[in-house]
């Protein structure tokens, strides 16, 4: 079974589904790809501005979906340079096996002042501890690489890519299908605090046109004019 399917999957999803909607919907201009698991997480899209959208599925999946797919691997995008105006990924960057690699195609394919809107496992939390039992005993996360927020948001610093807002903790309720009392209290009071420890990242960013800035004018040195 995936974790979407799990009862803690659907939970989280559905925390972070008002939240993702929100970002999506600012969204604007001609082409917009969209990557992840959960296909049906892109209902955001249908309020937005963008022209064309595309799916990307992982390859080895199967996707049943209305919206235009094509299948390939973060890391090698089929795409020219600088040619989408939005990218979405959703719980797609940990399932690369180099994902400062997959971030890197990533900011290649979007274009100066395009928008890139990422939600992704937080390492420090306690997915991240079920992430790190994954590596012990087969799980649901086995070879998943939970996003580590610090080195994203160095790496995205030198992609060119600047937050435009400040990132948001989402989902602070455990992996395992507790009862709802037993999940409820220590979620609840989490939420309300609001500390970097919720088991997404979600991230909305901006990437900069680079070389754009000119120095500033200087008057030209006097110069004689010859005489006649």
């Amino acid at each position: 079974m995936d974790w979407p399917r799990t009862r803690f999957g659907q939970r989280l999803l559905a925390e972070e589904q008002p939240r993702l909607d929100e970002l999506v919907r600012r969204l604007h201009g001609d082409f917009l790809v969209w990557a992840g698991p959960v296909p049906c997480a892109t209902q955001g899209l249908k309020r937005c501005m963008v022209r064309k959208s595309l799916y990307l599925s992982h390859p080895g999946e199967a996707v049943n979906f209305d919206m235009a797919c094509f299948v390939a691997r973060l890391c090698a995008l089929p795409l020219p340079s600088k040619s989408v105006d939005n990218l979405v990924l959703h719980h797609s960057l940990e399932r690369e096996e180099d994902p400062r690699q997959a971030l890197r195609e990533v900011g290649r394919v979007i274009a100066p002042g395009g928008r890139l809107i990422l939600c992704g496992f937080n390492r420090f939390s306690a997915w991240g501890l079920r992430q790190l039992y994954s590596r012990i005993r087969p799980d649901l996360f086995s070879g998943w690489r939970f996003v580590n927020p610090l080195r994203l948001f160095d790496w995205l610093a030198l992609l060119g890519f600047e937050l435009d807002e400040p990132p948001a903790y989402l989902g602070f309720g455990a992996p395992l299908n507790l009862g709802g009392q037993a999940a409820g209290k220590p979620s609840a009071w989490l939420g309300r605090a609001l500390p970097p420890l919720g088991a997404v990242l979600v991230l909305s960013a901006i990437k900069q046109a680079h070389g754009l800035r000119t120095p500033p004018s200087q008057p030209l040195p006097h110069r004689k004019l010859a005489t006649a």
